[in-house]
């Protein structure tokens, strides 16, 4: 049986329930004067232009290697809309039995990082990341093993690499590292990165790379 106490706290409550709504409501429209009242913000989707970055014809041997450059765009709560980022990345042609093709598959025709792809009765590895190292956002660079072995104190490589001049990181793209518990290309082999670079979402159409997204 509810009591004469009871009924007077529920009362009393309903006041400071509905005030602090209030609160919450004002707060979130100063945040985001787009939001109606007593509605509440969701997860955005991102605003990207899908890119065309390469060909598949233009990486004839293993190795051989593209730079390009991503504009992420993410919404803004302003007159403009949106905000837009550039991200530098890199696409790299690897021998085909270096990397499991296991890694990289996000579903419906979209790569993360990694694919194997056919065409024109040939098959291509391809590794796509962004050139943002993850230590501490530096742009990497491309270079060969003597270069790696006298400019970033790794002589353990015999492959190209990519290499971070501010403090020495070195990432494998022929070898699988984990980020956040996700295999991905770009195995940490030296300095102090803490994961592998960062991959692109992307799909291959045809002989085109399709950028999509920056992970």
């Amino acid at each position: 049986m509810i009591d004469r106490r009871s009924i007077l706290k529920g009362l009393v409550a309903i006041p400071i329930v509905a005030a602090t709504g209030g609160i919450a409501t004002a707060l979130l429209s100063f945040l985001r004067p787009t939001l109606k009242p007593l509605q509440f913000p969701t997860p955005e989707k991102p605003l990207n232009k899908d890119l065309v970055a390469a060909s598949l014809s233009e990486f004839p041997k293993d190795y051989d290697f593209k730079e390009f450059i991503f504009t992420q765009q993410t919404v803004e709560y302003s007159a403009r809309g949106r905000q837009s980022t550039n991200v530098p990345g890199y696409i790299v042609r690897i021998p085909n039995d270096r990397v499991p093709t296991s890694i990289g598959d996000v579903g419906e025709g979209t790569r993360r990082g990694y694919v194997v792809a056919q065409y024109g009765g040939q098959t291509y590895s391809m590794v796509i990341v962004s050139r943002i190292c993850a230590h501490l956002g530096c742009i990497f660079q491309y270079h060969t093993p003597p270069e790696v072995c006298s400019g970033f104190n790794y002589c353990g490589g015999k492959n190209n690499m990519f290499s971070c001049p501010c403090h020495l990181s070195v990432y494998d793209p022929t070898q699988v590292g984990y980020g956040n518990g996700v295999p991905l290309p770009g195995l940490v082999v030296s300095g102090p990165a803490p994961r592998p670079p960062f991959p692109f979402d992307f799909s291959i159409d045809g002989e085109k790379i399709v950028i999509k997204g920056y992970s």
